[in-house]
């Protein structure tokens, strides 16, 4: 466990294994086999990289959860990231879900909701799987979906907030000790985030044939979650020849991109194909295609302070064990669980 950390919060740093091997004054190999967990590093060699990374010794020696049955989703077959790349993201993941649950190992497992049963079905409508979706929430048919992050978590999953700034990954889902996670990238726009915790949901609830183009699917059933015909037909009739003036107000009721509404709309047929081509042309010529400026408030994940503050209030574990596991400083966490004091 402790190469792993070794090697997360190198990744966290930024560092090659290079550039830490160069600031504790030792070979690069040694690094990598501390990583690979072939070698372990004595408690000198251990103070001086827990310095050279920033965090204290007890978090670069913490056992973590190893016993955890972790079962992560295979990256999109179109993914342009590289393999380190990758397994930074599976590394974010692996330890929020470590620390997650040593608090839930402390206070009990009855502190996180049942865990959600999927059973993963066809799916040949977007319509029909959209609302199969909004049935698995405990939602209305219809009508515009409030916190998204909340109400996965109140249902029973686990989602990870993953800091990943390059380009080509949104989110990634899987499974751990049997219960559904989704990791979201928070760097990106509020509406994105949304349709990504949505399309992750997707490809948890439903199975594809080999011939279908499940990216497609997944997020034709993305928008018509976020996005129900009914309200689509409501909101901007059943036929139009330019949609432009309601972009905005839609993106902002129903916390959908202006590109996703779009798309519903061609979907269902309010626009035609050329009408949708001239739409995305003028999306681009304004920049709204790759910067599209955010309507909707910020979604977060706020269950493992929740859960390290309720630790804290019943005594299970000191305020110092809490900022390990939050990794935030001492102060913030006195303020979280103490309101200040």
């Amino acid at each position: 466990m402790v190469g792993r950390n070794i090697r997360y919060y190198r990744q966290m740093k930024g560092m090659t294994q290079s550039a830490l091997a160069q600031s504790v004054g030792i070979g690069k190999m040694a690094i990598s086999n501390y990583e690979a967990g072939k070698r372990v590093p004595d408690y000198e060699t251990s103070r001086q990289m827990a310095s050279a990374l920033g965090v204290s010794l007890s978090m670069l020696l913490a056992p973590g959860y190893d016993e955890l049955a972790i079962v992560h989703g295979a990256f999109r077959k179109q993914s342009a990231l590289t393999k380190g790349q990758q397994e930074f993201i599976l590394g974010q993941t692996d330890r929020y879900l470590e620390r997650l649950y040593e608090v839930v190992g402390v206070i009990g497992e009855a502190a996180l909701p049942a865990a959600p049963v999927l059973h993963p079905l066809p799916a040949d409508d977007l319509e029909a799987a959209g609302q199969k979706l909004r049935q698995i929430l405990g939602l209305s048919a219809g009508g515009p979906v409030g916190n998204i992050t909340d109400i996965l978590e109140n249902k029973g999953f686990i989602v990870c907030p993953i800091s990943f700034s390059g380009r080509g990954f949104s989110g990634n889902s899987g499974t751990v000790c049997g219960r559904p996670y989704i990791a979201i990238n928070t760097q990106m726009p509020a509406e994105r985030q949304r349709f990504t915790l949505i399309h992750e949901l997707a490809h948890l609830a439903f199975a594809f044939e080999e011939n279908q183009n499940d990216e497609r699917m997944v997020d034709g059933i993305a928008g018509a979650f976020l996005l129900p015909r009914a309200d689509a037909l409501r909101e901007l009739g059943p036929k139009r020849n330019n949609i432009r003036n309601d972009l905005s107000r839609v993106q902002k009721e129903y916390g959908i991109s202006m590109a996703a509404v779009v798309m519903r709309a061609l979907q269902i047929g309010i626009i035609s194909k050329g009408v949708f081509e001239a739409t995305m042309k003028w999306m681009s010529a304004l920049g709204i295609r790759t910067n599209e400026p955010s309507a909707c408030a910020s979604e977060s994940s706020h269950l493992l302070e929740q859960l390290t503050s309720r630790a804290v209030a019943e005594e299970e574990i000191g305020i110092s064990k809490a900022a390990e596991l939050l990794e935030m400083p001492l102060s913030d966490v006195r303020r979280l669980c103490f309101g200040g004091a």
